[in-house]
């Protein structure tokens, strides 16, 4: 499959949220981080220091902190996402060629999140890109199964009728990408090139699910052919 054929093509653009639609270095996931270590610690009654082993254990073990203390714990998902999204949104600056330049996209555009809707549509709003987004799709909307789990991508594709072939899925944490390769979706990594990530956000040396490697959104999504 031709992908660089593909992507000016699409009929469907999917995008993450976090540290992707706006950069990593405003330190508003840094304080989401921070209230799951807290809602943690509150819940096992321990300090921060074992309440943070605890959370990377869950982490690992089920793929978010979520899924984790909803299997261990049987935490309530949306006590665990008010509690974590008592953030301040103001960090979160706007972005008027972010917005240009997807309002000159063609096609749909949804945000796909391991978060919930209330959190995406605090940030889509700070950003001031609101209005260019056909739709949000969570994770409760995908059962509470967060990215990279394959059912999170079939539902997403069965409620918003998305042809893969015909979509374009952008994310910051490269394995995400893979189930959208293998349903057939043109992928597109944003690197950071932050020398301190950790590994479980970068492709694998042999992996061929990243299609598209760029740096920066806004400047790939301008540069891209009308």
């Amino acid at each position: 499959m031709n992908h660089s054929i593909q992507l000016h093509q699409s009929e469907c653009w999917v995008f993450d949220l976090d540290n992707t639609l706006y950069p990593a270095s405003n330190g508003l996931m840094a304080d989401v981080s921070t209230r799951m270590t807290q809602f943690v610690a509150q819940l096992i009654g321990a300090d921060t220091d074992e309440a943070l082993i605890e959370q990377k254990h869950l982490f690992r073990k089920h793929g978010t902190t979520l899924r984790g203390l909803m299997e261990k714990y049987a935490v309530d998902p949306w006590s665990f996402m008010d509690f974590v999204h008592q953030v301040d949104y103001g960090q979160v600056d706007p972005s008027p060629r972010l917005a240009d330049a997807l309002t000159a996209l063609p096609g749909r555009k949804i945000v796909f999140t391991n978060a919930s809707v209330a959190h995406a549509e605090q940030v889509l709003t700070r950003l001031g890109i609101a209005e260019q987004f056909d739709g949000v799709f969570d994770v409760a909307a995908a059962a509470w199964q967060p990215k990279p789990h394959p059912s999170a991508y079939q539902c997403l594709i069965e409620k918003h009728r998305i042809s893969p072939g015909d979509a374009v899925m952008v994310e910051d944490i490269a394995p995400n990408l893979e189930p959208a390769a293998t349903l057939g979706m043109t992928t597109v990594w944003i690197d950071h090139q932050d020398a301190q990530a950790p590994a479980w956000t970068q492709p694998s040396a042999a992996s061929d699910y990243v299609h598209h490697k760029i740096y920066d959104l806004t400047d790939w999504l301008e540069a891209l052919p009308r």
